[in-house]
């Protein structure tokens, strides 16, 4: 995906100054025109962990380091991950790769269980954060991937990344190339342009919220997500999303314009979910996310896809 490339669209909206367009070529939304490479390296290089999702770099010391392992070990989240990907592969590898992870430590607790971790991270604070951790760290971004002869995974994660990249056709191409037949991709991006946001925003006749400038980039739902990752030759084989925020907007409960409701976000999801795990009802909340998920709504998309 290039400004080269004509990309063809007849739906388009304007935000902050901003064209996005449903984009027929590419098969998802996308602002246009297209930031350079170097302005997207400059951004996640210099800037993303400073001005947009700031993390005390500067401030962690060996404590945190112990504490942070002891901590993730019991994490459910990583827990979950782990679960699913064992449950779907179809290799005996023991090799993932993470891509973008920021600060966050999935692969660390894939090495606990046996795994090797490889992690490819842009930012050199995150990368100086997570090598604290004995991880293997590369510092490029995604599209450098193919100058480190990285080879044999039957894990990948890609939480978060599709969103902010220039071209996620190649990039998944990359990725695809990188994976053992019979392992596991999971993509997470977040579900944008969803029926419930488009909802929200026509019953209200709002602003597109959820249009994240300058560092989002592209624009995916379900549906065009699993398009892409089946045309790149992957198969779907699991999803599912968290809370639909999208229900609290067309409630009238505008969190994105007013602090107050803001506020009152995190702890409305908390009792919610609390209310099924401490009350031995956490299954039922899991397929409650995954019906949703087949329907469309929710605010994350977390999908997992095989190489055949």
């Amino acid at each position: 995906m290039s400004n080269q490339i004509e990309h063809q669209f007849d739906t388009f909206w304007e935000e902050q100054g901003i064209k996005v367009i449903d984009c027929r070529t590419c098969g998802f939304k996308h602002i246009y025109p297209l930031p350079t490479s170097e302005e997207i390296a400059e951004f996640y290089i210099e800037k993303y962990y400073r001005e947009i999702k700031p993390f005390p770099y500067e401030k962690i010391d060996g404590a945190h380091i112990e504490w942070r392992k002891k901590f993730i070990l019991n994490y459910p989240p990583y827990q979950e991950v782990y679960q699913k990907v064992v449950e779907l592969k179809q290799t005996t590898s023991l090799r993932m790769l993470d891509i973008g992870c920021g600060n966050t430590l999935l692969a660390k607790y894939f090495e606990e269980q046996g795994w090797t971790g490889v992690i490819v991270e842009p930012n050199q604070d995150a990368c100086d954060y997570l090598k604290k951790f004995r991880l293997k760290v590369f510092s490029k971004t995604v599209e450098e991937i193919d100058s480190l002869n990285l080879a044999d995974f039957s894990f990948i994660n890609l939480e978060f990344v599709l969103e902010h990249i220039r071209d996620p056709y190649s990039v998944l191409q990359k990725l695809y190339g990188l994976l053992l037949p019979g392992g596991i991709i999971r993509v997470c991006v977040p579900n944008d342009f969803s029926q419930g946001q488009m909802a929200y925003q026509e019953h209200y006749r709002e602003k597109l919220r959820w249009v994240c400038l300058p560092d989002h980039i592209n624009y995916f739902n379900f549906e065009s997500l699993e398009k892409l990752i089946k045309k790149i030759g992957f198969k779907e084989v699991y999803r599912t999303t968290n809370f639909p925020l999208e229900f609290l907007l067309m409630a009238g409960i505008n969190y994105y314009a007013n602090p107050e409701e803001q506020a009152k976000v995190s702890p409305f999801i908390t009792n919610i979910q609390n209310s099924f795990i401490k009350t031995g009802r956490e299954d039922q909340l899991k397929r409650l996310y995954e019906h949703l998920a087949q329907l469309g709504f929710g605010r994350s998309i977390f999908m997992y896809a095989i190489k055949e």
